[in-house]
């Protein structure tokens, strides 16, 4: 066999190992290629794994949690301020309807004060004020009714009396009190000014107020001994006046009435509105409100 003849088969030969090669390597290709993108769906499907576990670690649910607990507090913010508008609005509401009620309860009590000097058809009177009244309205008397102040009380009762008297009338005597109770229990006497002075306090003892041992039944008062006819211009005076019939009047130095007169306060102590009834600028009539719940002290 010649030589050229020898080195045409090795071309084929060495030919078909290349075309053999080239199959393996493209097969070969092939697989890997297959290989990474099925090690590329592993790594993919354990990703999504361990973003699924990272989502339930401590600290992702710790973001979620301040995030949403963030949220709910503004809204919770937001319902107390809306809250806080609406209480502010029903507390305000309240005391203009408590102003309202106050002024209502004023206007009866002026017009029933006004009815009182209102004569009966059957009194000698009657006809003289009929008389008098149609004048004023012939006349057209300019009437107004106008708050002229606040009176404040302390002691559960008021005065009426003209300023220059008391420096002349006015007497300077001791408060004699005659509220005496007596114990159920063991008969023993308790009396205010000696044994106490407050009615809201403790009372020794008794480990109780004497409001809640005279409630009980506990302690109960002496009947106290009669008044006197007259009472004088000073502040026992006054209180021995409003004790005996809730109002009196009180005398002169030289015993004979007129120097004032003293009544109890009807809610007791607190500040009390003072109207006046102007007739053509001048006032005729006072009326003092103590009826009426007392009006809170302005700061």
């Amino acid at each position: 066999m010649s030589a050229t003849v020898i080195q045409v088969i090795q071309l084929v030969l060495n030919g078909g190992v290349l075309l053999a090669g080239a199959a393996v390597w493209g097969l070969y290709v092939k697989t890997l290629k297959a290989n990474i993108e099925g090690a590329n769906q592993h790594v993919s499907f354990w990703k999504d794994k361990a973003e699924a576990l990272e989502q339930r670690s401590p600290e992702v649910i710790e973001r979620i949690l301040s995030k949403r607990l963030k949220t709910a507090t503004k809204e919770l913010e937001r319902l107390e301020d809306e809250w806080d508008q609406t209480t502010k609005a029903q507390e305000d509401l309240k005391q203009e309807v408590a102003v309202l009620n106050r002024t209502l309860k004023t206007t009866r009590g002026f017009r029933e004060m006004l009815a009182m000097e209102r004569p009966s058809p059957e009194d000698p009177d009657y006809e003289e004020f009929l008389e008098y009244s149609k004048t004023q309205e012939d006349e057209q008397v300019d009437i107004e009714v106008v708050y002229i102040g606040s009176v404040g009380v302390d002691s559960g009762q008021l005065m009426i009396t003209d300023p220059a008297y008391v420096d002349s009338e006015w007497q300077d005597e001791p408060y004699e009190d005659d509220r005496v109770y007596r114990d159920k229990h063991n008969g023993s006497l308790v009396t205010w000014g000696e044994d106490f002075i407050r009615y809201d306090e403790a009372l020794e003892p008794y480990g109780k107020t004497p409001n809640e041992l005279i409630e009980s039944g506990r302690l109960v008062q002496l009947p106290p001994p009669p008044k006197p006819d007259t009472f004088n211009y000073s502040y026992n005076g006054a209180c021995q006046a409003t004790q005996s019939e809730g109002y009196g009047e009180l005398t002169y130095r030289l015993g004979h009435t007129g120097a004032a007169v003293v009544f109890g306060s009807g809610w007791g102590d607190g500040y009390y509105p003072v109207f006046g009834e102007k007739h053509d600028g001048r006032i005729m009539r006072v009326y003092v409100n103590t009826g009426a719940a007392p009006i809170p002290e302005s700061d």
